[in-house]
């Protein structure tokens, strides 16, 4: 049985980080940005993965969209394969050898992230069961 209060629990938190995001690029924020996106996607991954009573680990969008045993369309995957790339060096300096991620992220990534974490996120709703009607 999916556990609709659990799913929305996590999607409110997914929508609230996406919005975040998007004001981070109208911001200039284009680094976190890309990094709340991969948060975004992931947090309704995981959350559709706990709403249908199953263990969600880890932090890769990649892996979750799988273990939520969804046919995600290929386009998808590809975006959280670019979601999942954000994860770490939109955040740490060490991750570069010189210069700080807000240096190495623009308008254009920043875009793109959001908006594929956007069309993962509306994927999830869209595969949330229905209750059976009443008897």
């Amino acid at each position: 049985m999916f556990n609709h209060a659990e799913w929305a629990r996590y999607l409110s938190q997914a929508l609230h980080t996406l919005s975040s995001a998007r004001r981070d690029v109208a911001d200039g924020d284009f680094a976190w940005a890309c990094f709340k996106s991969q948060q975004a996607a992931e947090m309704a991954a995981k959350g559709f993965i706990r709403a249908s009573g199953g263990l969600a680990t880890g932090h890769s969008v990649v892996k979750l969209l799988a273990d939520a045993v969804l046919d995600a369309p290929d386009h998808l995957t590809r975006c959280a394969r670019e979601l999942d790339k954000a994860y770490i060096p939109t955040r740490y300096p060490d991750a570069y050898d010189s210069g700080s991620p807000h240096e190495y992220f623009d308008r254009a990534d920043a875009s793109m992230h959001v908006e594929c974490a956007a069309g993962i996120v509306e994927h999830l709703e869209h595969e949330v069961p229905h209750d059976p009607p009443g008897p």
